[in-house]
């Protein structure tokens, strides 16, 4: 008898959680395959599982829960996308967030990962696809790179980090015989991401902070690296070129590979690339990007 009792309550909250968090209402809930399989009824039988009140019906009782769960999720979409929300102001952002977990219901038993499709949902349902398919850029695309610099600052606080461990040094570097830099492959620390933007959010995003109350900025190409030192999510601006090669570099091309990449591309001489490479090695080991640096014309016997 008490396991008996013990599964109806299990298919009781599976029916539940189904039927208000179902992204087209309770009714839409309550029909759907996954509800009926915990518990088969119909609409006009709903008293039967859930009883009405004095002043509501079963189905307004249920919808309060609903409104409730989808209240929460709006407001944690509301934390993780803060100047988003400032520059869609508070109803417009609402409106997309609702349109986004109704289109993307939530999957995880985690809200870490409630936001993971955003800035995929604007972009899908942009009102100018077309343009922005002829390389026309323009607000909606202002809006999913904000989404995007918002999202990447969230999941690399949340992510895997290098605290704890010793970044490379660039004396470690700098030991490394010039000829046998073409050998170097220097590994990133895992919290490492690079954004290409066409809207210069970064500077947006500074001034949010800063409650600067920013409007919306002209188009202009931006580059950012992002990096967590000591739990702290570090924006780093990088100059085109510089995230053409840290971009290989982190897909594990050695210095050489990179090099030869790049000049073909950029049309450099070799002595001015080489250069710039000491300028970044320096600003990038003091921005710790990476943890080391092998290179197999050293390492081999």
């Amino acid at each position: 008898m008490e396991e008996s009792r013990r599964f109806e309550l299990q298919k009781l909250q599976t029916w539940m959680q189904v039927v208000i968090s179902h992204a087209g209402g309770i009714e839409a809930g309550i029909a759907s395959d996954d509800a009926q399989k915990a518990i088969p009824i119909e609409m006009d039988v709903l008293d039967t599982v859930v009883s009405p009140s004095k002043n509501l019906t079963s189905a307004e009782r249920l919808g309060i829960y609903g409104n409730a769960y989808f209240a929460r999720l709006m407001e944690c979409l509301r934390e993780s996308f803060p100047a988003l929300e400032h520059a869609l102001g508070s109803e417009l952002f609402d409106e997309f967030s609702l349109g986004y977990l109704q289109r993307y219901p939530s999957q995880s038993y985690s809200l870490c990962h409630l936001g993971d499709q955003f800035t995929q949902h604007l972009q899908e349902t942009r009102p100018d696809a077309q343009e922005s398919l002829a390389g026309h850029v323009d607000w909606p695309d202002f809006l999913i790179d904000l989404a995007s610099l918002e999202r990447n600052i969230e999941q690399v606080f949340d992510g895997p980090g290098s605290e704890g461990d010793s970044p490379l040094e660039l004396s470690q570097l700098e030991s490394i015989d010039p000829d046998r830099w073409p050998e170097m492959i220097l590994h990133p620390v895992p919290s490492l991401r690079l954004l290409a933007l066409r809207f210069p959010v970064n500077d947006y995003y500074t001034a949010f902070r800063q409650d600067e109350n920013p409007d919306m900025p002209p188009p202009r190409e931006q580059y950012v690296a992002l990096n967590r030192r000591q739990y702290v999510v570090r924006r780093l601006e990088i100059e085109p070129l510089e995230y053409q090669l840290l971009e290989k570099i982190l897909k594990g091309n050695s210095i050489g590979q990179v090099i030869e990449a790049v000049t073909l591309s950029a049309n450099l001489e070799l002595a001015e690339l080489a250069n710039l490479l000491r300028k970044w090695f320096q600003k990038w080991t003091e921005a710790h990007f990476f943890s080391d640096v092998t290179c197999n014309a050293i390492d081999q016997p």
